[in-house]
């Protein structure tokens, strides 16, 4: 096995974006890069790739049914590869949106799987790409993703994260100032009113009397 291969392997677990194709691609790149060609090598180089349910799907596998690389890899495509009609997943790519409760991790691996998955040909070049992606959130950060002028998917990917949370952060700011000034402007109203009860009473008690007239007093 090659030296510090684990830190070296790309990773599968089904959620990164990357097409089970892609991931057999980059293997195959791998393998070619560090000239590994011994078949139990490359074959067991293969399965450490795999993470999460990738792993459990490997170990579900009945015993002895995968002899060769080639096996391996074409089970690996039939139980992972994405399997829809070009135009469908397009018109899916089209219409995804960050659904209401999805975090923002969630929303940008579930946009990779579609946008990786659409056939070469067809698929919208990145420039395109870095315009579809912030439409999926409010417009509010949608607009601060734009702002950033980011050159590739994966920088604005990076920094989706902290965006929402400045975003939020100054939500947050907002909300309390406004309550601040509306309990200030709540307080300020009920002063007003007192003075101007207490202002009536003082009028009321410095008004003279009106003097009864006697009327058995002539004069």
């Amino acid at each position: 096995m090659p030296t510090d291969y684990q830190c070296k392997i790309p990773l599968f677990d089904a959620t990164q974006g990357i097409t089970a194709q892609q991931h057999v691609d980059r293997m195959s790149d791998f393998f070619d890069l560090h000239e590994i060609d011994e078949e139990n090598v490359t074959m067991r180089l293969f399965v450490q790739t795999f993470r999460g349910e990738a792993r459990k799907w490997f170990r579900a596998l009945p015993v002895g049914t995968i002899n060769t690389l080639v096996v391996l890899q074409r089970q690996f495509l039939d139980h992972w590869e994405v399997k829809k009609n070009p135009l469908q997943i397009l018109s899916e790519y089209e219409n995804i949106n960050r659904n209401v409760g999805e975090s923002v991790q969630d929303y940008f691996v579930r946009f990779n799987i579609v946008y990786n998955a659409i056939p070469a040909d067809i698929k919208p070049p990145m420039g395109l790409a870095l315009i579809k992606f912030p439409n999926g959130f409010d417009p509010h950060m949608a607009y601060q993703l734009r702002e950033r002028d980011l050159a590739t998917l994966e920088d604005m990917q990076k920094i989706v994260v902290s965006v929402e949370a400045n975003l939020l952060a100054k939500r947050a700011r907002t909300k309390t100032k406004k309550k601040v000034t509306i309990k200030e402007k709540a307080s300020s109203d009920h002063l007003l009113r007192k003075l101007e009860k207490m202002f009536d009473r003082l009028t009321i008690a410095d008004k003279p009397e009106t003097q009864v007239r006697n009327p058995n007093f002539c004069g």
